[in-house]
């Protein structure tokens, strides 16, 4: 079986989590299987575009969404990394799902912003021909 390692350009991966499956399962089978592309994620088109600002927070919200700590150096400090992820699991598994949900409904608003935004173009020019018609 293929080990679903993250390549320096891309130094996460998904691993999708059902609510009755424990997390170190849902871990270990992502290890396992071959990795979701992240290229499934929701694009952001035009509203994007024209708001630096808001593109930066949802580049930050798509690479910062996963709860996860940062290695620990010592034998102490794995230790209380391994009991805290032991202890914490179920908490901090419900945490990054939540995260993911919250990324990908402020994607999808954003994509019906954009759609919203291009039909109000298209009547807009739509009643100015209409105007210049009369």
């Amino acid at each position: 079986m293929p080990v679903n390692e993250p390549s320096p350009a891309n130094p996460f991966f998904l691993v999708p989590h059902t609510p009755d499956e424990p997390i170190l399962d849902a871990v270990e089978r992502g290890l396992m299987s071959a990795p979701a592309p992240l290229e499934q994620l929701s694009t952001l088109g035009d509203l994007v575009q024209h708001d630096p600002f808001f593109a930066e927070q949802l580049a930050a919200l798509h690479t910062t969404w996963e709860v996860r700590p940062q290695p620990a150096q010592g034998w102490l400090a794995r230790l209380r990394l391994r009991l805290a992820w032991w202890l914490l699991g179920p908490e901090l598994a419900q945490v990054t799902t939540t995260h993911a949900a919250l990324v990908r409904v402020i994607d999808s608003l954003t994509a019906h912003l954009d759609d919203e935004r291009m039909a109000r173009t298209r009547l807009e020019a739509r009643l100015a021909a209409l105007e210049r018609t009369r």
